[in-house]
């Protein structure tokens, strides 16, 4: 193949950019900030959330499994046992709207 002075169009295309999502407590209020670009527009946008007082959110610890010999806990609202579902525990009573209790635990 004889050399060319055509160069392939992927050379000359723009890297594409990172999409990225930041999460901030700013005066007690959640905010959720989404963004394309580079690694230093993310760093600036931190930078920028944090001389204004932002604050990261609390780290979240996930709750345990419900365990079948573990004492089932009690609705903080009726005082009765919950019980357990496949996302922890809940409660089974109805409230007056005629749907359930949504205490979980």
């Amino acid at each position: 193949m004889a050399n060319s002075n055509v160069t392939p169009i992927t050379e000359k295309q723009p890297a594409s950019a990172a999409k990225f999502t930041i999460q901030a407590t700013i005066g007690g209020f959640p905010v959720t900030i989404e963004g394309e670009g580079r690694a230093g527009d993310l760093r600036a946008i931190v930078d920028r959330l944090k001389a204004i007082g932002a604050e990261p959110p609390a780290a979240q610890v996930a709750p345990a499994a419900p365990s079948s010999s573990s004492t089932p806990p009690l609705c903080p609202v009726h005082h009765s046992e919950m019980k357990s579902g496949k996302r922890g525990w809940f409660c089974p009573r109805k409230v007056e709207d005629g749907g359930y209790c949504r205490a979980t635990a």
